[in-house]
């Protein structure tokens, strides 16, 4: 370990940039777990576990055997070797009890897929008689029909386990009683519609009752969003059951080109003997994997084994936990001028233990969307004919109705209700997990090769032609469409960024609550809405920025038009917006990225000038359960999202787009924003780890005060979606799925959890700082300055007596009103500092109310 920190700090001094890149280390120690004496398992499993794992068993094992044994889902919380070896023991477990049973296990991708093979092979070894076990993509894949643990994807799972169930696969869909799904944190929104429905089809193919299982990282709203997914409640073992080694997180920024960056790094570690992982989102994969030519390298979408880890970026936290369980022993977190890369950077230098990305991120429970439920029903029928009692159980009766009437299914005229498909397409399209029942976008490198899929929600806005992907962070440019096929190929472009302008219109079809926005300290505040809306988006042009040149716009040849119906909540805004190209509200979608699973995709601000109204919409048609959640809970984001703005506000790009995030947020909040705090530089601790100094804000229009974070969800309540075009047409307006209520705001809880108090800067370190700064950069000044006789002195803001706030230092009276040239000094007693000297535009100073006399009856 302290040679890779060594190795890193090294890098560091030799690169000659100041500040240094190395921001910050953090150490994570390392946690023992629950250990148990025992696991009633078979004592071939028993030795077997020891001999190739070589640990004691585990508290969680035990709650997840138990439950499985009483044919309960359960999900054991954590992303490492541990809960994935804990899944093979379990799933083992269950094969040698049950003679002739088949599992399946379900992983995010097809590289997550070979480990998980390959580490299972290494338990199963050790038992005898021997279990054959299998990945549809590995090298044993045509023997894969004949294993009894079957380890695939879901994409897989859909084009070929469940097409060809009647041929290959009949064995082993008769025999099949366990299916597992690891990670099922990626499978939130759009995919976790796509996991229920296939899990749905995955029941009618078998006669025995299905257990269902998996793993979970450590997350916030785990069971909520299980039980919505699937219908049942699942077990959750708590996150300190498993043990997990110390680990060291270093942030380290980049110089522009951070392609290059991660060839220095991983060159250097590879070295010294290290084995490098890179974990990289979609659009940068195919060139990332053939950054470094080595065998202890590799670069995948999610954390494989090594000593290093490096994560490309910060769009989602969810990237950066699962590389912290991984077992390296450091992982580097990319930070560079992606829309929330500055603002973690700061944040990292004042309090790391609160750092937005080591929180565990929300899991936002998804209804299912019609869209994804239209497709799977007619892979269903086209399976096995769909029996009445089926949809009635499943209560997509309507969208069954819609799809016969469009001719994708056909009733056969028998006096039980029986549907088959029809004959207009093959619905065995390739299944993107974040796209609503719609032909991915396929994402091809310069020499033609395909390197993944992508939503194909992200065609007009973000992927455009000259378009830098990924959004708003670049590095990757479109350098061609070809929208007949579905194809869009990028290449390397580095320090290029774009941000889109567009056109929309929006028509609100329903509005199904409204509420208040919650203050920390009283007070009415602006209007939320949520419900159902319209939109129809044009992108016209483009800003585009390439390393510290201005920005520029470039009109596109063909403006992109698309529309959408989706669940949307909206903020009514006391004062209109002055924007152009919708350049408003990205720093919340941002900010929803760093606390949820969400990605920044996945969700679209539209302004509304006619009624004041800051929509924010799910990207996919029908909703992928954003809207919703957001609806509850927008109190805990919109702080974040100011401080995004704060730190983006002097950027080239995104300064027009802060500087209005700032001025609505402000409105807003009321002046509760404690993030409109100037931090004064702080002194690097070694020269090996220079830290840049905290950017002062500038004053704010009004001033703000800390808010407090909102309570945590009640009890959600489910609707159905709106009208968008999709390979099955349109799905009715209105249509409960899976036993959800029908559609109203959510039901408050009848006693909130506390709110958990968000910490407030450490004032007296701030005070000490600042005294030290005047007195080292400010010439000795007279205490009462006198104008010059020839200007009249300026009208004071404040006036002796005046009871003020002023943040970090709290409430106090002025005793003393000034000006220094055209600026207004204060002489403050705090309540607690005692007699200070603030300047109101650099300190954010606001006016208390006077207190009203106590009158006795």
């Amino acid at each position: 370990m302290s040679d890779l920190i060594d190795i890193l700090q090294t890098l560091a001094e030799r690169s000659g940039r100041s500040p240094s890149p190395l921001i910050a280390l953090r150490r994570i120690p390392a946690a023992d777990g629950a250990r148990i004496s025992h696991l009633p398992v078979d004592q071939a499993l028993n030795e077997a576990w020891v001999r190739a794992i070589g640990t004691p068993f585990f508290q969680a094992q035990s709650i997840a055997l138990a439950a499985l044994r009483r044919g309960a889902p359960f999900a054991i919380t954590g992303s490492g070797l541990l809960s994935r070896a804990s899944l093979h023991l379990l799933a083992l477990d269950l094969l040698r009890n049950e003679a002739n049973a088949t599992a399946l296990l379900i992983t995010p991708d097809a590289d997550q897929a070979l480990l998980h093979e390959r580490e299972a092979t290494a338990l199963a070894r050790f038992c005898q008689p021997a279990i054959a076990i299998a990945a549809t993509n590995g090298a044993k894949r045509r023997a894969a029909p004949a294993a009894r643990l079957v380890v695939t994807t879901l994409p897989e799972l859909h084009g070929s386990l469940l097409r060809f169930h009647d041929r290959a696969w009949r064995y082993f869909w008769r025999q099949l009683r366990l299916v597992a799904i690891a990670d099922l944190h990626t499978y939130y929104g759009i995919a976790a519609s796509h996991l229920s429905m296939i899990l749905l089809r995955a029941s009618r193919l078998t006669p025995h009752p299905l257990a269902l299982g998996g793993s979970v990282a450590p997350v916030s709203g785990a069971e909520a969003a299980l039980h919505l997914l699937s219908g049942r409640e699942w077990r959750v073992t708590p996150a300190s059951d498993l043990p997990h080694p110390a680990t060291t997180l270093a942030l380290w920024q980049t110089d522009g080109d951070r392609h290059s960056e991660i060839t220095r790094l991983v060159e250097a570690f590879l070295a010294a003997g290290a084995s490098v992982h890179v974990v990289a989102s979609p659009y940068e994969i195919g060139h990332v994997r053939t950054a470094v030519a080595a065998e202890r390298y590799s670069a995948s979408t999610s954390p494989l084994p090594s000593h290093v880890q490096i994560v490309t970026g910060a769009q989602t936290g969810a990237a950066l936990q699962a590389a912290l369980d991984s077992g390296a022993a450091l992982v580097i977190l990319l930070l560079g001028r992606g829309v929330s890369e500055p603002a973690l950077q700061r944040l990292a230098v004042t309090d790391m233990a609160t750092w937005p990305l080591l929180q565990p991120p929300v899991w936002p429970p998804a209804p299912l969307n019609p869209f994804v439920a239209a497709l799977h029903l007619v892979c269903a029928a086209s399976e096995q004919p769909l029996r009445d009692e089926e949809i009635q159980q499943w209560q997509l009766t309507a969208i069954v109705e819609r799809l016969a009437a469009q001719q994708h299914l056909y009733r056969l005229p028998d006096r039980t209700p029986i549907w088959l498909p029809g004959t207009q397409s093959d619905p065995y399209i390739p299944l993107a997990l974040h796209a609503a029942g719609m032909e991915p976008i396929h994402l091809l490198d310069e020499q033609g090769r395909e390197t993944g899929m992508v939503d194909p929600s992200i065609a007009g806005r973000w992927a455009h032609p000259a378009a830098a992907l990924p959004p708003l962070r670049g590095g990757q440019q479109v350098i061609a469409r070809n929208d007949e096929h579905g194809t869009v190929t990028l290449a390397v472009r580095a320090s290029r960024r774009t941000l889109p302008l567009r056109r929309c219109q929006v028509r609100l079809r329903d509005e199904w609550a409204q509420r208040e926005l919650r203050r920390a300290r009283g007070g009415r505040g602006p209007q939320v809405g949520w419900g159902r809306v319209t939109i129809e988006e044009t992108t016209y042009a483009y800003r585009e920025q390439v390393g510290r040149n201005p920005a520029q716009e470039r009109a596109l040849a063909e403006p992109l038009t698309q529309q959408w119906n989706s669940p949307a909540i909206w903020v009514r805004l006391t004062q209109p917006l002055h924007v152009t190209g919708q350049l408003a509200g990205w720093s919340c979608v941002a900010a929803i990225a760093l606390r949820t699973l969400a990605r920044l995709e996945d969700c679209v601000t539209v302004y509304d000038p006619a009624t004041q109204h800051l929509y924010f919409v799910d990207a996919q048609p029908n909703g992928n359960g954003l809207a919703e959640w957001l609806y509850e809970q927008i109190e805990s984001i919109l702080p974040l999202a100011y401080d995004i703005a704060l730190d983006q506000r002097t950027d080239p790009l995104f300064e027009s787009l802060a500087r209005t995030d700032m001025d609505w947020l402000l409105a807003v909040l009321g002046g509760e924003a404690e993030v409109a705090i100037p931090i004064p530089s702080l002194p690097p601790a070694k020269a090996s780890r220079t830290e840049p100094p905290a950017r002062a804000p500038e004053p704010p229009a009004r001033a703000p005060e800390p808010p407090a974070r909102a309570p945590e969800p009640p009890a959600r309540a489910a609707r159905a979606s709106g009208n968008a075009r999709n390979r099955y047409g349109r799905p009715p307006e209105r249509t409960p799925v899976r036993n959800q209520p029908d559609r109203s705001p959510p039901a408050q809880p009848a006693t909130p959890p506390p709110a958990e108090e968000p910490p407030m800067p450490d004032a007296e370190a701030i005070l000490a700082r600042l005294r030290q700064r005047r007195a080292r950069d400010e010439p000795a000044a007279p205490a009462t300055p006198q104008p010059a006789a020839s200007t009249p002195p300026p009208e004071p803001r404040f006036q002796p007596g005046d009871r003020i706030i002023c943040m970090p230092y709290g409430a106090g009276k002025v005793r003393f009103s000034m000006f220094s040239g055209d600026r207004e000094i204060l002489l403050v007693e705090f309540d607690e500092h005692g007699e200070l000297r603030i300047d109101p535009s650099v300190n954010i100073v606001r006016r208390l109310p006077p207190e009203e006399p106590d009158h006795d009856e």
